[in-house]
């Protein structure tokens, strides 16, 4: 007895293991079954469930590694998808399926040696393999060996002679070879040869929209759309037809029929949300955007699509609120994240929004928007070259991104980086010739160039654009001007006046251009049809009378200069501009204390005035009061970091006269990166360099600086100095000479002398 009892237990013992064996087994293949079946029925989220439980019991399996793959790939999740697909290569390195849609990855991601090598091994087993041949073709059309590419199209059409991809790629090749007829019969075979397919007459139609055949065109969406009744993607097409056309009438109704085709898909809704947005009717738009987003409250692109609604239409409140809603649910949602920066951007908040900008970068390194919003995160905390460093990178990543392009061309015109300005319009100008904003930088960068009659071309090509915008006859006037051509100039600021007589630049330049022809009565003349124009706005009444004493100072009368800018003052008392003029009368008349008041009035009315400390640290340097100048400088510099000129002359006063010399260096680098071209700037870094007793690096700032001032005395005895640290006594002689006779008195010619005659005693 005790003997069975022994046996009938080892036996259930051994039993219980296989029994777990098939229950996992059963368990995995019930998740398995239940994920096809979602599958089918399109319930693709609740498939990938079961899919990943399935492989949580058994995650080698192949089979369901593949549904997962497809599963994610209906999901539009492509990162996951891939993800498997490439896990399942690794398992099983001959998977043709694996093989083949990783290929697809690779191609779509313009990795073409990464697509060869996996059709290679697919076409290695199976020569007809149509898929794998079709890629091949399309990777050999890639690289632009088209005979190689028809050939691959043209054997697959021997295996299948209704294949409608290797139809159309022939039908794209016959096209770009002139042959539309040959190019059309291909597409019309493709409609005949898949006429349950809805894709190839949208081809057909797209080949007769690049031909301007448009009633053609129309006639294929149309039979689309009829053979297709049930699909509002077809009715979508056809209004975008016609909006691209202008037809908005029909447009709207294509969009409203395929609301009315699917009333319960989101889609339709935003589409037609859209339409409304675009032709002005927010609040049309508004409903069905929120109508979109009811009908499926977790599909966060819908509801992304609402917040930039809102964002864009100035709800910035509800914006942020559906924001909110949205990063609770999906805190790592990427477009949530650029929207959230790109609002934090509006309130002035750039650190915040940089930091969330870097994180999202780690996310999508190659995102172009990611740079952009970074370049104007930079340029709004003030270093305008990591600000073009991003942007710079943005067009690298994105090369027909017009508003990156636009964005580093004012960047680089502020860096007075010319020739880099012209570059990134002209991009931009290819890819919109019509770009009114590229063209005006790139004249002004002309300009700067002296390329007069480039940027003369692109100014008449403003008036051609828009006759009524003034700024294109200012230009060329400014430009007519500049080279004396008053007669010219004359006509286009009158036609300018004509269409604005508010502006500023074009009443400057009437003004000057009189004053430069000595035609004083007509200066003052323009200043009282000003005033008219003006009376009843104080501060442009006020900016006026400040022209009017400016004229007076040319005629050399000193009081009815000061009494008209005392008048500009008692209109505007904020107006700082008469301060400054009056300032430089006093400073004529010698008068320093006088002319100090009026930068110390400045500062008492606008504590932010950075101009005032830099001009009054200016006047104290001259009186030689120096620590009180290097106090205001250092008040500029607190005001604006990145006030080049106050962060030179403080590195200069810091140099010559104070121990601090590694600020100095610190300050003169700044300005340097600040204005890289300014000769003045160089000439202090040179200073800084040798008064650290940098010589070598000092005389490359000093030999830079003379290319462009080269009859400058101070920065050639400055030269001279920087050789004669360096102990190249001969050339430190040869500079010291040519200083002193550019002029025998420039500041520190005495000490010019002394160490010449020292070099010259040997």
């Amino acid at each position: 007895m005790k003997t069975c009892s022994k046996i009938i237990l080892i036996s259930l013992i051994m039993l219980i293991p296989l029994c777990g064996c098939s229950s996992k087994e059963d368990k995995k293949a019930a998740h398995i079954q239940k994920g096809s079946d979602y599958f089918e029925a399109k319930q693709y989220k609740k498939a990938e469930i079961e899919f990943k439980n399935a492989l949580q019991i058994d995650g080698t399996d192949i089979q369901t590694l593949m549904k997962l793959g497809n599963t994610f790939m209906k999901l539009g999740q492509v990162k996951e998808a891939f993800s498997v697909f490439s896990s399942v290569e690794k398992k099983d390195p001959d998977n043709i399926e694996a093989l083949g849609t990783l290929a697809k990855f690779y191609f779509l991601d313009k990795k073409l040696a990464e697509t060869q090598m996996r059709i290679d091994k697919i076409l290695e087993k199976d020569p007809s393999n149509i898929g794998a041949l079709f890629l091949k073709g399309r990777v050999l059309a890639r690289r632009n060996q088209v005979d190689e590419a028809r050939a691959i199209f043209e054997k697959i059409l021997e295996i299948k002679d209704d294949h409608v991809g290797s139809l159309h790629a022939i039908a794209g090749i016959k096209a770009k070879e002139q042959k539309f007829d040959e190019a059309e019969a291909l597409l019309q075979k493709a409609v005949a040869s898949a006429e349950d397919t809805t894709q190839t007459r949208i081809v057909l139609a797209q080949f007769y929209i690049a031909r301007k055949q448009l009633d053609k065109a129309e006639e294929q969406l149309n039979l689309s759309a009829a053979e297709h009744p049930e699909n509002a993607g077809h009715q979508i097409l056809l209004g975008n037809f016609y909006l691209k056309t202008r037809n908005m009438e029909k447009a709207e109704a294509a969009y409203k029929k395929a609301v009315e085709i699917q009333p319960d898909k989101n889609r339709p809704l935003v589409i037609l949300a859209g339409f409304y947005n675009l032709t002005g009717k927010k609040e049309q738009a508004l409903e069905l955007y929120r109508k979109a987003c009811a009908i499926d409250p977790d599909d966060m692109n819908t509801r992304m699509v609402l917040a930039r609604f809102l964002y864009r239409d100035e709800k910035k409140d509800e914006a942020e609120k559906e924001l909110k809603e949205i990063m609770n649910k999906r805190p790592g949602l990427a477009s949530a994240r650029r929207l959230k920066s790109e609002i934090l951007i509006s309130q002035k908040e750039y650190q915040p929004a940089l930091q969330l900008l870097s994180a999202l970068e780690k996310d999508e390194p190659n995102s172009h928007r990611v740079q952009y919003f970074k370049g104007l995160c930079y340029i709004g905390l003030g270093d305008p070259n990591q600000a073009a460093a991003s942007v710079y990178k943005a067009v690298e990543l994105k090369p027909d991104y017009i508003q990156a392009k636009m964005l580093l061309s004012e960047i680089y015109f502020r860096q007075h980086s010319y020739e880099l300005t012209v570059e990134q319009t002209t991009g931009a100008l290819r890819l919109n010739p019509n770009l009114y904003r590229a063209l005006l930088i790139r004249a002004n960068a002309y300009m700067a160039l002296k390329k007069f009659q480039d940027a003369e071309n692109d100014y008449r090509y403003m008036i051609k654009l828009n006759p009524d915008n003034p700024t294109g006859y200012y230009r060329i006037a400014y430009l007519k001007s500049g080279m004396r051509q008053f007669d010219q100039a004359e006509p286009l600021l009158e036609k300018a006046y004509s269409l604005n007589n508010k502006l500023l630049d074009v009443f400057n330049l009437r003004v000057r251009n009189a004053l430069v022809q000595n035609s004083f009565e007509k200066a003052h003349n323009l200043c009282t049809q000003q005033m008219e124009t003006f009376k009843d706005n104080d501060k442009l009444l006020a900016v006026i009378h400040n022209t009017r004493a400016k004229i007076y100072l040319v005629e050399k009368n000193m009081d009815n200069a000061e009494s008209e800018f005392k008048k500009a003052i008692d209109i505007s008392p904020d107006y700082l501009a008469p301060y400054n003029e009056l300032a430089k009368i006093y400073l004529a008349r010698k008068n320093i204390e006088l002319a100090k008041k009026q930068y110390k009035t400045i500062i008492s009315k606008n504590k932010k005035s950075a101009s005032a400390h830099m001009l009054l640290a200016v006047l104290y340097e001259v009186e030689k009061n120096f620590d009180t100048a290097e106090e205001h400088y250092r008040k500029a510099l607190d005001i604006n970091p990145n006030y080049a000129a106050a962060a030179n002359n403080l590195s200069y006063h810091l140099a010559a006269r104070t121990d601090k010399l590694d600020e100095a260096l610190a300050l003169a680098r700044k300005a340097k990166t600040l204005y890289p071209e300014d000769p003045s700037i160089m000439d202090t870094l040179g200073f800084a360099y040798y008064k650290k007793g940098l010589y070598g690096n000092a005389v490359v700032q000093f030999l830079d600086c003379l290319e462009k001032i080269p009859d400058n005395p101070v920065v050639r005895y400055h030269l001279g100095l920087a050789y004669y640290g360096k102990g190249e006594k001969a050339l430190a002689g040869k500079e010291l000479a040519n200083a002193l006779e550019l002029k025998d008195n420039f500041s520190g010619a005495e000490h010019a002398r002394t160490l010449l005659k020292e070099i010259n005693k040997g």
